[in-house]
């Protein structure tokens, strides 16, 4: 946190043409249009720079529910969009054990490829599962 931040930042503001004012460090007063899958009130600790101002829609999670574990979350993904900074284009966020991701089109894609072929393998080692467990009960 930069030293010259104020402890608290004044709460955005909603406007009658459908924007929020969210005050920045370095831009002063920002009227911001949200797309229709923004689900981020833009209520910011510290005030951000412009550029760190962040469109987010709701997160989706690929859940499974196991009988031995109960629910688990297994990769999380939605839309992000950062619109004042030097790369304002809509990303797919995923969140991995490596971080937080933001990728394209192609990026996105590959991802969902990586997680069906992964699936497939899940598959093959869950019929050899089922083969090793019927071996153990005679």
């Amino acid at each position: 946190m930069s030293a010259d931040r104020p402890v608290v930042n004044p709460q955005p503001r909603r406007n009658a043409d459908g924007t929020t004012t969210v005050t920045t460090l370095d831009a002063g007063d920002v009227k911001v249009l949200c797309p229709d899958w923004c689900v981020v009130e833009h209520g910011y600790r510290y005030p951000p720079a412009k550029a760190e101002i962040t469109h987010r829609s709701e997160p989706v999670w690929a859940l499974a529910d196991t009988p031995e574990s109960g629910p688990t979350s297994l990769v999380e993904v939605g839309l992000v969009q950062w619109p004042y900074s030097n790369q304002p284009q809509v990303s797919l966020s995923v969140v991995t054990d490596d971080g937080d991701l933001e990728v394209g089109p192609t990026g996105a894609y590959r991802i969902a490829a990586a997680l069906r072929k992964h699936a497939d393998h899940i598959d093959l080692m869950v019929d050899q599962l089922v083969k090793l467990r019927a071996g153990e009960d005679q």
